[in-house]
């Protein structure tokens, strides 16, 4: 089986099927966060970038959300200098964590 692994998020096990070890910071998911613009929720997770390969093999990835309501974006750091460190919102100035995936 061959499949991109340019972030490395989805490994083999030894049947060759294919599963998730990253985090859960996708694409399409909405964070249960109020808008630093309108404050009302949720934020929807509008793109996730690749940024940089951190000193512990972990890769950085900057994570752009949007408003629902307003439309306001906002962006914040996944693995921000090593593994499972996770930055503050740029304008809100709120740090999100997994459990404000929805």
């Amino acid at each position: 089986m061959f499949y991109n692994n340019f972030d490395n998020v989805h490994g083999e096990d030894r049947f060759g099927l294919v599963g998730k070890t990253g985090d859960g910071f996708r694409e399409n998911r909405q964070l249960v966060l109020p808008c630093y613009k309108c404050q009302q929720g949720p934020l929807v997770i509008a793109e996730r970038n690749w940024v940089a390969t951190n000193n512990d093999d972990s890769q950085q990835y900057q994570i752009v959300v949007r408003c629902v309501h307003c439309g306001a974006v906002d962006e914040f750091t996944v693995n921000d200098g090593r593994e499972y460190q996770i930055g503050k919102l740029r304008h809100a100035h709120q740090r999100p964590s997994e459990q404000d995936l929805k």
